[in-house]
C-alpha cells in the first residue's frame, strides 16, 4: 500500500520512522500545515537522516504530487482543523483515511460521517489509536454494566504539561462508562505521554485499571492496525471497530 502522513509532528515521525523500519508499506508522500518550514524538504531531512526521496509538500499545494503518487490510505496526524480538506483530498485521490487528530467538534464529526457516506469513501476516526487504551475502554464499558448503581466511578489522566486538559480519549472513556457526569482529574506534569486510569469502588471493594503509553511508538502501532483494517472497506469507521475485528480475528467474543 503507498502511504501518505499528513503532520509530521512527534507522533507524525513515529509513525513515519515505524513505516520506514518496517517496509511493510509504501510511505510515498508527506503533507504538512501551509506556510511549515519543513514544506519542499525531503523527509530526511526532516528526521535527520539521509536522503529518502519521500517529498513533504504543503497541504496546500499537495494536490497535483498526491496524485501522482497514486496514495492508497492517508494518515492525519495533523489538526483537527485539516480534516474536512484531507476528506476532499482524500476523495479526489480514491485513498482511505485514518484521522488521528482530536477536538474535533460535534458538527465536524457529523460532517466528516455524512461526507464519508454519500461519497462512498472508507474513513476510520481513531483519536484515541492503542490497542491497550481502547481495551481500557472495553473492559470498563462491560464494568458500568455489570456493577450495581453503589459503584462510583473516577478518571485520571496524565500527560505532559503541553497537553490541554481534557483530553478527547479521558472524555471517550467517560462516555464508555455511561453514568451521567463522571469525575475526569487531569495532571499536566514531567515528561509523562499518555496515562490513563479508571477507578470503581463501592464500600467494599474497589477495581482500578491503568494504561500507560511510554512511547509515541503506541500510537504509530495503533495507526497501522487501522491502516490494515480499513484498506478493503468503505464506510465511516471508528477505532472500536478496529479492535473488535482484532477480537473477532482472535476468537474473542
Amino acid at each position: 500500500m503507498n502511504i501518505c502522513i499528513c503532520g509530521i509532528g512527534k507522533a507524525g515521525k513515529a509513525i513515519a520512522q515505524k513505516l520506514l523500519d518496517t517496509k511493510k508499506h509504501c510511505l510515498c508522500l508527506v503533507l504538512t500545515r501551509d506556510g511549515s518550514a519543513d514544506a519542499c524538504k525531503d523527509l530526511g531531512q526532516v528526521l535527520g537522516t539521509a536522503f529518502l526521496d519521500i517529498p513533504v509538500v504543503s497541504i496546500e499545494n499537495c494536490e497535483e504530487t498526491l496524485l501522482g503518487k497514486k496514495i492508497d490510505i492517508i494518515i492525519d496526524f495533523s489538526n483537527h482543523t485539516a480534516s474536512i480538506s484531507l476528506l476532499k483530498i482524500s476523495e479526489k485521490a480514491s485513498a482511505k483515511l485514518v484521522i488521528c487528530t482530536t477536538n474535533h467538534p460535534e458538527d465536524t464529526l457529523r460532517e466528516i460521517r455524512d461526507f464519508t457516506i454519500e461519497k462512498k469513501l472508507g474513513v476510520v476516526y481513531a483519536p484515541n489509536l492503542t490497542l491497550g487504551v481502547n481495551l481500557l475502554m472495553d473492559f470498563v464499558s462491560t464494568l458500568s454494566k455489570m456493577l450495581d448503581t453503589d459503584f462510583d466511578f473516577e478518571i485520571i489522566e496524565r500527560h505532559n504539561k503541553n497537553k490541554s486538559r481534557i483530553t478527547t480519549t479521558a472524555k471517550i472513556i467517560s462516555q464508555k462508562i455511561n453514568r451521567g457526569d463522571i469525575n475526569i482529574s487531569s495532571v499536566r506534569v514531567g515528561g509523562y505521554v499518555g496515562v490513563h486510569e479508571v477507578t470503581c469502588a463501592n464500600e467494599n471493594e474497589r477495581i482500578t485499571i491503568v494504561h500507560e503509553s511510554f512511547t509515541r511508538q503506541a500510537f504509530a502501532n495503533g495507526a497501522m492496525m487501522a491502516v490494515d483494517f480499513i484498506q478493503e472497506k468503505r464506510g465511516f469507521y471508528l477505532m472500536d471497530d478496529v479492535v473488535d475485528a482484532l477480537k473477532k480475528n482472535n476468537g474473542i467474543v
